[in-house]
């Protein structure tokens, strides 16, 4: 588990800690109609009247959807915005989670047998920025003897990174690693005495790198990270794409899909690709759930070309 240790932050710094955390404490404490019928719409009304990354949206969901209308394109965007609130809500809310009030924000499909089937192997969580991924280890619940690895991407504000560690910390079989850190922290840290589950959030843009991996992905080329995929080939772990759906605001629904068994012999971007088909399948089920704020295309194979003399991708026949 993450340690508590503010020590590196300045006065000024753990006076705006103590504050956040405060706040995330009495939204958290709220009932559940207040938090999702009150501040929900609240959040969601302000971050649209402010305007918040609207041209990186728009953007975003013309590349990807070219044969909707300008009229569809606006409705997801309106969805987007209300999901924004709600992610808002929900991560504030973690301040104090528990298994009693918040079993049923998450439920999963089959979700005894899937931890029966993976007894005594680790596997890994391809997830995404989908819907409450803040959320997506409360599977730790239903599982109290398996280790549960967050792997995440360090935030540049010092004060929001210890204030998502903290909020991060709601069981003793979670830990919270960052990105660089995964593989030494797994190989310190997996034991044939219980099960380690590595969730991995795989759909941020990655560093531009002469290998750089690209799949096609809502009509165009689209670079990928692919730590998982090596981490999975390297010790021969079972990768499962976490396929999430909304119930209701607050309340998800996932699902466990195989795209590798840790046998199979594949050539080097398969389990990448797969992850990637599997999230676009999801995101056109319900495009309002993906993080459309994120500028997700700032890499282009011609950027890759001009940088190291030649691009990897290949495009489709």
């Amino acid at each position: 588990m993450a340690s508590n240790n503010n020590s590196e932050l300045n006065i000024s710094q753990r006076i705006a800690l103590s504050v956040l955390w405060g706040i995330c404490c009495m939204v958290s404490l709220a009932p559940r109609w207040f938090r999702f019928y009150m501040l929900r719409p609240f959040f969601a009304f302000m971050l649209r009247l402010s305007g918040y990354r609207r041209k990186v949206i728009a953007e975003n969901l013309l590349r990807s959807f070219p044969e909707k209308s300008d009229k569809e394109r606006r409705k997801i965007m309106r969805a987007f915005y209300d999901t924004l609130g709600e992610v808002v809500v929900c991560t504030l809310s973690l301040a104090r989670t528990s298994k009693e009030r918040d079993i049923d924000i998450m439920t999963w499909e089959d979700i005894d047998g899937h931890i029966a089937r993976n007894k005594g192997r680790d596997w890994i969580a391809m997830a995404a920025h989908y819907g409450l991924w803040e959320y997506f280890l409360l599977i730790c619940w239903h599982d109290d003897k398996s280790a549960f690895m967050g792997v995440y991407h360090p935030l540049k504000s010092l004060v929001f990174e210890h204030l998502y560690r903290r909020l991060r910390r709601f069981a003793p079989n979670v830990s919270t690693v960052k990105m660089a850190d995964t593989v030494r922290h797994y190989i310190k840290h997996r034991s044939a005495e219980h099960s380690t589950v590595l969730g991995l959030i795989s759909d941020q843009s990655p560093i531009l790198r002469a290998d750089t991996l690209w799949a096609d992905f809502l009509n165009q080329p689209t670079a990928f990270i692919d730590g998982s995929e090596k981490l999975a080939m390297r010790f021969h772990i079972p990768v499962y794409f976490v396929d999430i759906e909304r119930v209701e605001y607050g309340r998800y629904r996932g699902r466990f899909i195989e795209i590798y068994d840790g046998k199979e012999e594949v050539a080097a971007g398969t389990i990448t690709t797969r992850y990637a088909a599997e999230l676009e399948r999801m995101i056109r089920r319900q495009p309002e759930l993906w993080m459309w704020s994120h500028k997700r295309w700032k890499h282009t194979p011609e950027k890759q070309a001009a940088k190291f003399g030649a691009t990897t991708y290949k495009a489709k026949e």
